[in-house]
């Protein structure tokens, strides 16, 4: 079981010695971010905002009920003990210290379960999960990450066309990856540079630190 802690063991950086890794996915930044909901999910934003006839004559419709999900919050941080922070509209990983430290971002997560349980699939999300990470099927050479305006509970009752936003946890030696569901083989990562954006990327080296810790704030 885990043991919050604000200061985690340290973990060596992995050896070097390796072959130059492919560059990392670059962080999508956008103002407004082209949307890739679901279609099922952007046809009920549509249908919430009109009245059918039947609510027009006095009738109100029956609705089965819905199921609730919950929304577990915890803390992320990589193993060279880089918490993450919202700036620009980007996700970044430094050092926070001081006053700094309470610049930290809770991540918000719920399971996912249009995917195979034993995959470990979630949705991950920030502030309240009205902000979730996002990796679109790669178009090029590198798959995008983003952040998407979107309900943390909505989404896995989209089924598999929120792939996009799935990742697939995998645990080792008290450390967890999360390799997108959308873009099989890229796993979250974090630069062993200070305060650089949350990205992609196939390779762990010393340059891309894929491991992370993961616990229950």
């Amino acid at each position: 079981m885990f043991h919050l802690g604000c200061h985690p063991p340290e973990v060596p950086s992995a050896g070097q010695g390796r072959a130059p890794p492919p560059s990392p996915a670059v962080w999508q930044h956008h103002r407004h971010p082209p949307s890739f909901l679901p279609s099922s999910l952007s046809r009920s934003r549509s249908m919430s905002r009109v009245g059918g006839s039947a609510e027009a004559e006095g009738f109100s419709p029956c609705q089965a009920p819905t199921l609730q999900t919950k929304v577990f919050q915890y803390r992320l941080w990589d193993v060279n003990q880089k918490s993450l922070y919202l700036r620009d509209d980007q996700l970044l990983a430094g050092h926070l210290q001081g006053a700094n430290a309470a610049l930290e971002e809770k991540v918000f997560w719920v399971p996912n379960r249009a995917f195979e349980p034993t995959r470990l699939p979630v949705i991950l999300g920030i502030r309240n999960g009205t902000r979730c990470l996002a990796s679109p099927p790669k178009n090029s050479t590198t798959p995008a990450l983003q952040l998407q305006a979107v309900d943390i509970r909505e989404l896995p009752h989209t089924g598999e066309a929120s792939a996009a936003f799935t990742f697939f946890r995998s645990y080792k030696d008290g450390l967890w990856r999360f390799e997108s569901a959308a873009n099989p083989g890229w796993f979250l990562c974090t630069s062993a540079r200070g305060h650089q954006p949350l990205a992609l990327s196939r390779s762990h080296d010393a340059t891309h630190l894929l491991d992370f810790y993961f616990q229950l704030c």
